[in-house]
């Protein structure tokens, strides 16, 4: 699949506006009817494809353009003969331009507009309350609105995004959930990341007739999937030194199965070598699972076996997988302080860079520095809630990368990745993903493309992220989301690359 470009609410409101303009200027000289029109065309259509057995609708609808789009949809779902409820949660007489044409031909169609707290009568429902200019939590009849929406069993089709989404961030406090949303002109970023992903339902979108070219006049951030071309092509000649070497760190006792994880996810993604430090009570799981990975007790002050040793050939270091806060952990984190190649933190390793205490050391030991937290951990990075990451993705990301001047990801729906200049969204996951090891196995993946790919290590994090998440939805198909596990997902590591070499 191509990768998307999404865009804000203010460019998506440039780009409306440019389509408008005289051909003269550059635009195509439509009418905000005409946009209208497409857009409410391409909704029912769409809500008859997804409900063909529709006969009765109702229309909740606001005061700006979505509102508009909203009356249209109802004008055309009426000449086909659909009964046709339309509530209005703001007073008509607050409508303006397009929108308050677009109820003035309903009514002269007979359309009776009923007014805001009327119930709602209909298992199907359009949303229509609210648009791209909608922020912060919705004014209380809107938030009325919706919560009637919502305590409703049937289907709801939002228009543009579900009401009380923020189109840029991905923020909702009350907002719709939609078994469908169609958005219009241009894909906004709201609706892949944050929240959106679960309140969106089936995104499915149109350009209504304006041509790309038009968006890439503005500023846009990416949604990318796992490809072909993303790595570079191994080398006939190639050999095993050549390949990368991992330094996996971590796996105290009763947690050696986390580096295991990530030794044998970084193996299958194509390093020469991996090396796994970790507890001595984990080295017969290990060599149990793994016999191609070696082993180095990250304590040992034997000359040839110590860690000095193995730090000076390694690549890169994954530090965190099943790492622990005990002593033993802080002791571990003083014997990798030394190195200063391309650092990898994941789990545990999060905790310790949060700890005021062992940041220095671990902010002044690599470059280049890659962390990829989920919420949790990213809250406790940035020293903010949970709900403040969760609700501002693409902000995260850039603070922590400025913070701890490192590329970064946030997993979770819509993983957003990127450092302080550039971010961009992945378009793979799925919910079967919230289970345990599962980070372990990126975090080998992650070294795995960094130690392959040294050179642009920036590319080869974002390559790791969307092989990934392309791999579990892989296995969910074959399987279902809730019966994956970490471990399951790296053959469909191995698969998809096998696919990428034989194209």
């Amino acid at each position: 699949m191509n990768d998307f470009q999404l865009y804000s609410a203010a460019a998506c409101r440039d780009i409306d506006a440019l389509a408008m303009a005289p051909v003269a200027e550059g635009g195509m000289g439509l009418t905000g009817q005409a946009l209208m029109q497409r857009a409410a065309q391409f909704a029912l259509d769409t809500l008859l494809l997804l409900c063909p057995q529709i006969s009765a609708i109702s229309i909740l609808c606001g005061k700006g353009n979505n509102a508009g789009d909203g009356y249209l949809v109802g004008l055309l779902a009426k000449q086909l003969g659909i009964e046709v409820q339309i509530i209005a949660v703001s007073s008509t007489q607050q409508l303006t331009g397009d929108a308050f044409e677009a109820c003035e031909r309903v009514k002269s169609l007979g359309l009776v507009v009923e007014k805001a707290g009327t119930p709602i009568r209909h298992s199907t429902v359009v949303d229509a309350l609210l648009g791209t200019g909608s922020v912060g939590a919705p004014r209380p009849n809107f938030a009325a609105a919706i919560v009637a929406i919502n305590s409703r069993e049937g289907f709801v089709l939002s228009l543009d995004l579900p009401s009380g989404l923020n189109a840029d961030t991905g923020e909702a406090f009350v907002a719709v959930h939609a078994d469908a949303t169609v958005s219009f002109v241009a894909r906004k970023i709201g609706l892949y990341t944050g929240k959106g992903p679960g309140l969106c339902g089936e995104r499915l979108f149109s350009d209504l007739g304006v041509p790309e070219k038009l968006a890439k006049r503005f500023d846009s951030l990416s949604l990318r999937w796992w490809q072909s071309g993303l790595l570079p092509e191994l080398a006939v000649d190639s050999y095993k030194h050549q390949l990368g070497h991992v330094l996996i760190v971590g796996g105290c006792k009763g947690m050696g199965g986390a580096v295991v994880l990530a030794a044998e996810a970084a193996l299958r993604s194509g390093a020469g070598l991996v090396t796994v430090a970790t507890d001595p009570a984990n080295l017969p799981g290990l060599l149990a699972r793994l016999p191609e990975a070696m082993w180095v007790d990250p304590l040992s002050s034997d000359d040839t076996r110590s860690m000095q040793a193995v730090l000076s050939r390694a690549s890169v270091v994954v530090l965190g997988p099943g790492l622990g806060r005990s002593a033993w952990a802080g002791r571990v984190l003083e014997a990798v302080a030394s190195y200063n190649g391309p650092l990898v933190i994941d789990a545990d390793g999060l905790y310790w860079l949060a700890n005021q205490d062992q940041r220095p050391v671990l902010k002044t030991m690599a470059s280049p520095l890659f962390l990829t937290p989920h919420a949790g951990e990213a809250a406790r990075l940035l020293n903010r809630s949970v709900d403040e990451v969760v609700n501002q993705p693409r902000q995260s990301v850039i603070d922590m990368s400025r913070a701890h001047n490192a590329t970064c990801l946030l997993k979770g729906p819509g993983t957003m990745m990127g450092n302080q200049h550039v971010q961009t969204i992945c378009g793979h996951g799925n919910p079967g993903m919230a289970t345990a090891g599962m980070g372990d196995v990126l975090a080998g993946l992650v070294g795995s493309f960094i130690a392959q790919q040294p050179n642009d290590s920036e590319s080869a994090f974002c390559a790791a992220v969307l092989l990934h998440s392309a791999a579990a939805d892989r296995a969910a198909l074959d399987t279902t989301e809730r019966g994956i596990i970490a471990s399951s997902t790296i053959p469909y590591i191995a698969s998809l690359l096998r696919e990428e070499e034989s194209v």
